[in-house]
């Protein structure tokens, strides 16, 4: 690890200038910042503190050569990105990461947030969520617009309207026109073009959006603003300009400033003290923060997690709570929409950690299970087993699995969840074939891990695996050639060298995740819907990530369970599921894992802590040699629903309306 003097930044401190940021008062560092306590915070705060903090070459040159390493030789999907012409629903050019990063590393940079937020931007770009850059010292704080917005159709046409107003003025189902004296929906467009999310645009569109997921911590569901109202980067404005369409009234016209918590409780007093405690890795690598950083800070500053965004952003607004809004250039009309007074109902009978179980009050042959995290455990199966005995007991005969804006969780969940409903015929029943890149330091590696253990989290090509051998452990990985789990290391001494788009590189040869059956239960034989996909349905938004996309693709795509997406563009296709990977490693989870082995890790870690990720494990659909991550053939739901005023606020009316269609 590159070890950077606390000295060498602050020796330039004196020339850290404002230029990028487009602010005309001093800079005072990050000593207005610390000052503010997470209260009251300005974009002139953030923008200041940032601005503040010195370029500094050698921490920029040891950042790339970190990551050109780690995404050059151990990133499964480096080549793949590179495929030209991907099918529908996916769109979009080549992405060649190392190309990318190079350029960087030839750029002349004076900005130290340029340089970050262009490393940033360039691992988004490969749509990717596995792939992740995201340096605290720049993500550190939430933006979050008072305004979110979501795209119904009504009467046919579909237009962008506001969702939720938080400061109680009204504005609910105004159209919005203009964004910044543009075309307000090419505005959400654009942004949503720049996230990490899927390869298809109209997920990527629903994450821009505001959308509805449930919250554990809630007990229901709540709003999720969308990645359009919600910023991990400093925006590039201070404030967002609305123009607004409230029925028969004139134009409306808003200017929001954006809402600033931080994102995890950093202790700092000036910008010295900043880079020192936010910035910089702690002298002790990974080891030194292992007591204060870890699952929580990564799950924090990723914004698809919508239950720590739901503690977080509703701690932001309950602060502003009876502060006077925002002056608009015109008076505000009470926009609120026309929505029935009732709703429809659902019974919640049962939660658990992953799943939550509800019954249609006026259809009370029609079950739903909402899937909440693919992080099931022993526990989860038996809760769900009883669960669905309950369902059958109450004469549920027909049941909705609700992935929408569904998280991720353990890599091989997927054939776990499928036994609930199609139950393994024998041990083999629900493998799918995958592969691994290859190093001469993973074969290393790989000898001296063999049979190892961390307490399961390798096991399950977890990427929070901070011990043990991980992915390059053979004894948790199936032999096709023997039918049984490797005995020895061949895995990755045996391996295959292919070609892709242009590229050579070095595989494990096809194998599986060990297999997972479940005991035997003869309650499933008497339910309705076991082994019978025409009493299953799947309702998707297309956000259903990592883990959870797996899940889906075992239902969907192996098992013949009908698809409904809804959102995105009104008459385009929507993919079932984001990012359908085999596993994915954090950096620290790597150098940890050479770390265990006595070993040094040929990837070092970057001078900045944050989060640092790629995926190393990629999954095959049968028959195909196209990583399912970019086989887009897989993807596109059997059937589309458009969102509207009612059932973008109401999961039963969106669950009434996919049993209708499903079961008349």
């Amino acid at each position: 690890m590159v070890s950077l003097s606390i000295k060498t930044f602050i020796l330039s401190l004196s020339v850290a200038s404002l230029a990028t940021t487009s602010l005309a008062a001093p800079s005072h560092g990050c000593s207005a910042l610390a000052a503010k306590q997470s209260t009251n915070i300005t974009y002139a705060d953030v923008a200041q503190c940032y601005a503040s903090i010195p370029f500094n070459k050698e921490a920029a040159r040891a950042t790339l050569d970190s990551l050109t390493t780690f995404f050059d030789e151990y990133y499964v999907s480096r080549d793949a990105a590179l495929s030209p012409r991907l099918a529908k629903p996916f769109e979009g050019d080549p992405v060649d990461i190392v190309t990318k990063l190079k350029k960087i590393g030839r750029t002349q940079y004076t900005s130290d947030r340029q340089f970050h937020t262009h490393v940033y931007e360039a691992v988004e770009s490969l749509h990717d969520g596995h792939a992740v850059y995201a340096p605290y010292c720049y993500v550190a704080y939430m933006f979050v617009q008072p305004i979110s917005m979501y795209a119904p159709v009504i009467n046919g046409k579909q237009e962008l309207k506001v969702y939720k107003d938080n400061k109680g003025r009204g504005y609910e189902d105004c159209t919005v026109t203009k964004i910044d004296n543009k075309n307000g929906m090419a505005q959400v467009k654009e942004r949503a073009s720049f996230l990490m999310y899927s390869k298809d645009p109209n997920v990527r569109l629903n994450e821009a959006l505001a959308s509805m997921a449930y919250n554990p911590e809630a007990g229901d569901f709540v709003v999720f603003p969308g990645q359009f109202a919600v910023r991990n980067l400093l925006p590039e404005r201070a404030t967002v300009r609305y123009e607004l369409q409230c029925g028969g009234s004139k134009k409306v016209v808003v200017e929001d400033e954006w809402v600033i918590n931080p994102q995890m409780p950093w202790q700092f007093t000036d910008t010295e003290s900043y880079i020192k405690n936010v910035c910089l890795a702690p002298a002790g690598g990974a080891d030194a923060s292992a007591g204060s950083l870890r699952k929580r800070d990564l799950v924090s500053i990723s914004s698809d997690r919508h239950d720590e965004f739901y503690a977080l952003s509703k701690r932001v607004f309950d602060a502003q709570a009876g502060s006077p809004p925002s002056p608009s250039v015109t008076s505000p009309p009470v926009a609120t929409p026309t929505l029935p007074s009732v709703y429809p109902e659902a019974i919640k009978i049962a939660t658990g950690n992953s799943t939550v179980f509800y019954q249609l009050k006026d259809r009370p042959t029609v079950g739903v299970i909402v899937f909440v995290s693919a992080m099931i455990d022993f526990h989860d199966i038996d809760f769900t087993y009883k669960s669905l005995e309950t369902f059958y007991q109450k004469g549920v005969t027909d049941i909705i699995i609700d992935v929408v804006s569904g998280n991720g969780g353990y890599a091989n969940v997927g054939p776990d969840f499928a036994q609930f409903f199609f139950p393994n015929k024998g041990p083999l029943d629900k493998l799918v074939k995958m592969n691994l890149r290859v190093t001469p330091a993973i074969q290393q590696l790989s000898t001296k891990v063999f049979k190892s253990t961390d307490g399961g989290y390798s096991q399950m090509g977890n990427m929070f695996s901070l011990a043990g051998g991980g992915f390059y452990d053979s004894s948790r990985f199936f032999d096709y050639a023997n039918n049984r789990l490797y005995t020895d290391n061949s895995l990755y001494t045996d391996t295959v060298t292919e070609t892709r788009n242009g590229r050579k590189a070095v595989y494990t040869k096809m194998t599986a995740y060990k297999p997972v059956t479940h005991p035997v239960n003869t309650n499933l034989a008497k339910y309705p819907w076991t082994n019978n996909p025409s009493r299953l349905r799947i309702v998707t938004d297309g956000r259903c990530l990592s883990a959870c996309a797996n899940v889906v693709y075992y239902l969907a795509n192996q098992y013949k369970i009908p698809t409904y997406g809804i959102g995105g563009t009104k008459g385009q296709p929507l993919s079932k599921y984001q990012y359908a990977a085999a596993g994915a490693v954090t950096q620290e989870g790597f150098v940890r894992m050479f770390a265990f082995a006595n070993m040094t890790s040929p990837v070092k870690p970057t001078p900045y802590q944050g989060i640092v990720s790629v995926v190393v494990a990629e999954f095959f659909a049968p028959g195909s040699k196209i990583p399912l991550e970019f086989d887009g053939v897989r993807y596109a739901t059997d059937y589309r629903l458009d969102y509207d005023p009612v059932n973008a606020r109401s999961r039963e009316a969106m669950w009434t309306q996919v049993a209708k269609a499903a079961w008349k």
